[in-house]
This record gives structure tokens, C-alpha cells and sequence, in this order.
């Protein structure tokens, strides 16, 4: 049987591998992982792992995680002091790249200071994992009275924007980054 359990020092590189291939990059140069992991994972899974949740197995192995931000202006402080160097070292491109999937989350900071991440093991989608990852961060964002979540998903992808919706997600607007969706806490 599943469970949903705070993400652990331990779990760290389960999870960068399910990032990697969600991403399509685990056969890709080093140089392109190490980007995927500075934008999707790094910064979660060293800054804020009290907002971090793992789905495991029977076995305890991670099938899914959601990784969360509570405040984005916070998060931008840290992340343009520590992660967007390390980008710039990666090269040019990488450090644009990275600046720009930073502020995609900074246009709705006032009414939804968190965002997060969510991704599930491809071999266990469809399972019902991202809706337990979901609830979990929703209680969790609720008990440190956080305003709002938002995140940005592919907005060609019907299906996964059903999903967010369906897990209490609604469209914000579409951006060159993606479908940004949010979710207000009542007070």
C-alpha cells in the first residue's frame, strides 16, 4: 500500500532520478541533469524540506514527490544568490534558463506565495499518488496558514491540467513558461 511521509535527507537521490526521467533527461549530458535538478529539485530538497513529501511503496521505495516553496519572495532571495550562479557556470543559456523558470512563479507571489513541484514515478502514474502528494502539501500549506499555491504545468498537456483541476487547481493564465494554475487556503 502507498504513503504519503516527509521527504528525508535519504530519499534525495530516488527523487532526483524520478525528476531526471519525468524530465526525458535521463540519458542526457551531465551538464543538462545538473541543470533539470538546480531548477526542479535542488533548491526544495536543501532549503525547504519541511515543505517536502515523498510517496513510497511497500518496499519504501519513492514513487512520487511533491516539493514545495512556501514563500516565493524568500525563495528568490536564495535561489538568485546560490542556484542562478551555479547556472551561469553551467553556461549562458543555463543561467537564462534558470532566471526565467525562477520568475514564472513571482507574477502571482502576492495571492499565492507558495509553488511547488509534483512528479510520480512514470510506472506508477494514473495510481492516485498526485492527489494524495497534493493533499498532503494542502494541509500542511494550510497549517503554516500560507495564503495560496500556485505551479505551472505544460499547457498543451489537457490531461494534466484536468489533473491539477480536478485536485482543486484553477487556471490563472498561459504564459510562455506554461498554464500557471493556483490554489487560495481559506483562512
Amino acid at each position: 500500500m502507498l504513503s504519503v511521509r516527509p521527504y528525508i535527507i535519504s530519499d534525495r537521490e530516488q527523487v532526483e532520478q524520478i525528476c531526471l526521467e519525468n524530465a526525458g533527461c535521463s540519458d542526457a549530458k551531465e551538464e543538462t541533469k545538473k541543470l533539470v535538478l538546480l531548477i526542479y529539485c535542488t533548491y526544495y530538497l536543501e532549503n525547504e524540506r519541511e515543505n517536502c513529501f515523498v510517496a513510497v511503496d511497500d518496499d519504501g521505495k519513492v514513487v512520487g514527490y511533491i516539493l514545495c516553496s512556501e514563500n516565493y519572495t524568500a525563495y528568490e532571495k536564495v535561489f538568485l544568490e546560490k542556484y542562478i550562479p551555479q547556472a551561469a557556470m553551467i553556461s549562458a543559456r543555463r543561467y537564462v534558463d534558470a532566471k526565467f523558470n525562477m520568475l514564472k512563479f513571482g507574477m502571482y507571489r502576492k495571492e499565492y506565495p507558495a509553488h511547488c513541484y509534483i512528479n510520480v514515478d512514470l510506472r506508477h502514474q494514473n495510481a492516485g499518488i498526485g492527489g494524495l502528494l497534493i493533499s498532503t502539501l494542502k494541509a500542511h500549506m494550510r497549517k503554516k496558514y500560507v495564503k495560496g499555491l500556485m505551479l505551472v504545468c505544460d499547457a498543451e498537456n489537457e490531461e494534466l491540467v484536468g489533473f491539477f483541476e480536478k485536485n482543486g487547481f484553477s487556471r490563472l493564465i498561459v504564459t510562455r513558461f506554461g498554464q500557471a494554475m493556483a490554489m487560495a487556503f481559506d483562512k
